[in-house]
């Protein structure tokens, strides 16, 4: 009787592991085929709740070519609503696996909706990082030309910079600071 605990965890960790329909906690990468083979299990345990696992799970997909913004776009729960809407028209949610996920997904970054939403995120990313500086404006006001800020926006930017030569603010904060 006192073996019977550990007894049924056995058996049910091998009929599970069996069946592949655990996902695994795993200290190092699996390789993008280990990954698109499996079962996505959060789908129906109840965990879809909660955002950190979506993007947990997403994040799983790296070793298959994600990049951070791609993590970060469709580990949101309502990018993946919209891809498992597609992705159970022809399969069952309990059997859909991360290779689905991944297929949906890739189809999605084709898109060209998806790739300018991509550079204009990336482009605002890197301005917002970037320290105004005017000695570097005629290279920083191109970014704020492709992001499609107004010449008001522009002009206050470079007149900040003009009198505060030796500023150290990155251009989200410079940003915040004219604003008020």
């Amino acid at each position: 009787m006192k073996y019977l605990f550990t007894i049924l965890l056995a058996s049910f960790s091998v009929v599970a592991v069996a069946q592949n329909k655990v996902s695994m906690s795993i200290d190092k990468p699996q390789s993008c085929g280990d990954v698109q083979n499996e079962i996505m299990t959060f789908l129906v345990d109840g965990s879809l709740q909660s955002a950190a696992v979506v993007k947990r799970e997403v994040s799983r997909l790296s070793s298959c070519g994600l990049d951070e913004y791609d993590i970060r776009f469709f580990g949101r729960i309502e990018a993946l609503s919209t891809l498992l809407k597609k992705l159970t028209k022809d399969k069952l949610i309990d059997n859909l696996t991360y290779g689905d996920l991944l297929t949906g997904i890739n189809d999605m970054k084709q898109t060209t909706n998806y790739t300018e939403l991509k550079q204009i995120a990336l482009l605002s990313q890197k301005l917002a990082e970037t320290k105004g500086d005017i000695r570097t404006w005629e290279t920083d006001v191109r970014l704020f030309q492709e992001l499609g800020a107004s010449q008001q926006v522009i002009d206050k930017v470079y007149k900040y910079l003009r009198e505060n030569p030796e500023n150290e603010l990155s251009y989200q904060e410079l940003l915040m600071q004219i604003r008020n």
